[in-house]
C-alpha cells in the first residue's frame, strides 16, 4: 500500500509539473523533501510568493503531513490565507511560521477556519502582529487542540495579552511564549488578575522590560498551579523582584528558573538559596548578573537546591572564591552541567573543580571567556577524576597554549568527551596537530579549533 502510495504522489507531482511550470523549483524541492519523510516539510529559507503559497496549498502529498516549517521565506498574510484554504492540510499539528510578514490579517484568517484543527503547536514569533491579532487568536472556536504558542518578537502589547490569559484557548494553552511583545508591567497586572492559564507548564517572558513591580503582581497570581518553567531573562525585576518570587507559591512547582541579565546581586542568590518554594529546581539560570562568591556559596551549600542538575552563574564575576565554593559544595551532587563563563575564575579556581568531592557527575563544564585559564588549569581538567564524565568541555578564549593542548591530548580521564571547544587560546598548528591526534581523547565528535 506505500508503494502505491507513492506511485500515487509522483503522479500527483506529475501532473503539477505540467501545471505549474513557473512552480517548478518549488515542487520539486518538496517532492524530495517529502520522499525523505512523509509527514514533514520544512521549506526554511525558500523564499516563497503568495502564488507559491498558493500552489503549496493545493499539493494533495501534503495531506500526510503533521508538520509545516515556514520560517524565513517572506510568508505574508495573503500567503496564509492560501494556507488556511487548503484541504490538504487538515492533519497538520505543528506549523511554524517564525521571521516572516504575517500581520494581524494572517491571525484572524488562522483562528476562523477549521483547516487547523488538530494543530497543536503555532511558532508564529517574529513577524508583525499586533493586540488585534492576539485578540483574534484568543476568541477562536476551532484552535482546540492548540497548546504550544510562540508569540515571541510581535508587538501584542499588555492588550493582546489579556485577551489570550482570560480566554478559553488560553486556558488550553501549555507553552506560552511571549519574549519581548511589549506587555510590561501593566501586561503583567492583567494577567494575575485575570489569568485562566491553569494549565500552562512554560512561560517566558523575557525582554519585556518586567520590574519588580512586575513580580509583585505575577508572584502571587494563583493562575500557574502547573507552571514548571519561568523565563525571565534580560528584564530589571532586580533583587525586589527575586524577593517576590522566593515569598511566593509560584516556586512550588517549578524545575526551570531563568534569570540572566536581571540586575540580580548576592541577596538574589541568597534569596533563592534559602527559599523552599524552590525545592523542586533541576535548572537555574542567573548569568550575566552579580552574585559574586558570597550568592555562589550560598547557592553552593543549599540545603533546598541540592536537585540542580544545571546551573549557570556565567558573568558574575565570582572569580577564583566563586569556583572554590563551588568546588566545596556538599549539596551539588547531582550537577551534570555547569557554565562559569567570563568569571575571572583563574586556574586556582579551576584546581579547585578539579578537586572537588561532589562535582563527579558533570558531564558538560563550560569555562569559555575571560576565566584567564593557562596550562596549569588544563593539567587539572586532565587528570581529575572528578571531571571523568565529562562529555562537553569548552574552554575557548583562555590561555592553555600548547602545553595546555598536550595536557588535554594525553589525559586518561578525558575519554568519555564528545564536544571539546579550544577555540582562542593560543594554540599553533603544532599545539592544535597534538589534540587532533590524540590516542586518548577517542570518542571526541567535534572539536573546536578556530
Amino acid at each position: 500500500m506505500a508503494e502505491a502510495q507513492d506511485i500515487d504522489d509522483s503522479l500527483e507531482f506529475l501532473r503539477y509539473f505540467e501545471k505549474h511550470t513557473e512552480s517548478d523549483d518549488l515542487l520539486y524541492v518538496v517532492q524530495q523533501k517529502l520522499e525523505k519523510n512523509r509527514a514533514v516539510l520544512d521549506l526554511t529559507r525558500h523564499v516563497l510568493s503568495p502564488e507559491d503559497v498558493r500552489v503549496l496549498a493545493e499539493l494533495k502529498p501534503l495531506q500526510r503531513v503533521k508538520e509545516l516549517i515556514l520560517n524565513e521565506t517572506r510568508l505574508d498574510s495573503i500567503g496564509i490565507q492560501h494556507l488556511c484554504g487548503s484541504p490538504y492540510l487538515t492533519q497538520l499539528e505543528f506549523l511554524e511560521i517564525e521571521n516572516n510578514n504575517v500581520d494581524d490579517d494572517g491571525l484572524f484568517f488562522l483562528s476562523k477556519i477549521s483547516t487547523f484543527k488538530n494543530l497543536k503547536k503555532l511558532n508564529a514569533a517574529s513577524n508583525e502582529i499586533g493586540p488585534v491579532g492576539a485578540k483574534a487568536l484568543s476568541m477562536s472556536v476551532t484552535l482546540l487542540q492548540l497548546e504550544d504558542l510562540n508569540l515571541a518578537y510581535n508587538r501584542i502589547t499588555h492588550l493582546g495579552v489579556k485577551a489570550l490569559a482570560t480566554s478559553d484557548l488560553g486556558s488550553r494553552l501549555r507553552r506560552l511564549n511571549l519574549t519581548d511583545t511589549g506587555i510590561e508591567v501593566e501586561g503583567l497586572k492583567a494577567v494575575a488578575k485575570h489569568a485562566r492559564l491553569n494549565q500552562l507548564e512554560a512561560l517566558n517572558l523575557s525582554a519585556n522590560h518586567l520590574t519588580d513591580r512586575a513580580m509583585e503582581y505575577l508572584a502571587p497570581a494563583e493562575a500557574f498551579a502547573n507552571l514548571t518553567t519561568l523565563i525571565l531573562d534580560n528584564n530589571h525585576i532586580g533583587d525586589e523582584g527575586v524577593y517576590a518570587l522566593a515569598d511566593s507559591p509560584m516556586g512550588d512547582g517549578l524545575v526551570e528558573l531563568k534569570l540572566k541579565c536581571n540586575g540580580l546581586t548576592t541577596d538574589s542568590a541568597i534569596s533563592l538559596a534559602q527559599s523552599k518554594s524552590f525545592s523542586k529546581l533541576r535548572r537555574l539560570d542567573l548569568n550575566n548578573n552579580d552574585v559574586r562568591a558570597e550568592g555562589t556559596e550560598a547557592i553552593a551549600q543549599s540545603d533546598y537546591l541540592r536537585g540542580l542538575e544545571y546551573l549557570d552563574l556565567g558573568e558574575n564575576s565570582l572569580a577564583a572564591a566563586g569556583a572554590q565554593a563551588l568546588a566545596q559544595t556538599t549539596q551539588l551532587f547531582q550537577l551534570k552541567s555547569l557554565r562559569l563563563n567570563d568569571n575571572g575564575i583563574g586556574d586556582e579556581g579551576v584546581v579547585a573543580l578539579a578537586a572537588s568531592k561532589t562535582l563527579v557527575h558533570l558531564e558538560a563544564l563550560y569555562l569559555e571567556q575571560d576565566n584567564w585559564i593557562h596550562a596549569r588549569g588544563a593539567q587539572a581538567i586532565a587528570e581529575s577524576t572528578a571531571f571523568s564524565k565529562l562529555h562537553t568541555l569548552v574552554l575557548g578564549l583562555n590561555g592553555i597554549g600548547d602545553e595546555g593542548a598536550r595536557y588535554l591530548a594525553e589525559s586518561k580521564q578525558l575519554g568519555q568527551l564528545v564536544f571539546l571547544n579550544v577555540i582562542g587560546n593560543k594554540l599553533t598548528p603544532a599545539g592544535e596537530d597534538i589534540l587532533k591526534n590524540s590516542p586518548n581523547l577517542t570518542g571526541l565528535k567535534t572539536l573546536e579549533l578556530v
